[in-house]
């Protein structure tokens, strides 16, 4: 999620999208340029970024940007950690 016309910080933001995550309960990992989110259903995930989106709302920025890129993987079980430890072998 970018927040448009806030100026070249978007921490303060950033910070308010995770606690929208923390209190989902979903699994996250931040890193330094998006954060990965886990959920056993998609709507779970688009009800965070629905909520996410209003928390931003709320703190006065007037356009944001949303991207989501999901993986779902049909063919066998997968979560975070099991796509980390398969770059790690």
């Amino acid at each position: 999620m970018i927040p448009m016309g806030t100026g070249t910080s978007a921490s303060k933001y950033v910070r308010a999208v995770h606690q929208v995550l923390k209190e989902s309960g979903l699994v996250f990992i931040p890193t330094p340029m998006c954060t990965v989110v886990e959920a056993e259903r998609m709507a779970e995930v688009f009800k965070v970024v629905e909520r996410a989106d209003e928390v931003l709302a709320g703190m006065g920025v007037g356009r944001i940007i949303t991207t989501v890129k999901i993986d779902h993987r049909l063919d066998k079980e997968i979560s975070i950690e099991t796509k980390m430890g398969a770059i790690k072998e």
